[in-house]
C-alpha cells in the first residue's frame, strides 16, 4: 500500500458525540498496515487490524470506540475496494 495517499473521512461516535475523523493508512517498517485517525488537527489514535481484531497502537480510546472506528474503516475499504 502506498502510505499517506489514500486518506478518507469517516464519522464515528467518540465520547458520546458524532465525530468526523480523517483516516490515513500507513505501514509499519515490516509492512503491516495501520491507520492514523485525526479529529481536526489532533491525532487521536492509531489502530490496526490484528488477525481480525481491531487494536489501538497509540491513543486512549475505549475498546468499544476502537472497534467502532475499525468497523467503519472495514466498511469503507470494502465498499471502495481498498486493499491493505
Amino acid at each position: 500500500m502506498e502510505t499517506g495517499t489514500k486518506q478518507f473521512a469517516i464519522e464515528v461516535t467518540i465520547d458520546g458525540k458524532r465525530t468526523q475523523l480523517q483516516v490515513t493508512p500507513a505501514e509499519t517498517t515490516d509492512g503491516v498496515t495501520f491507520y492514523k485517525c485525526m479529529a481536526g488537527a489532533d491525532e487521536i489514535t492509531q489502530i490496526r487490524n490484528d488477525e481480525g481484531i481491531w487494536k489501538q497502537i497509540w491513543g486512549d480510546l475505549s475498546d468499544e470506540e476502537v472497534k467502532a472506528i475499525g468497523a467503519v474503516i472495514d466498511s469503507y475499504t470494502e465498499k471502495n475496494k481498498i486493499t491493505s
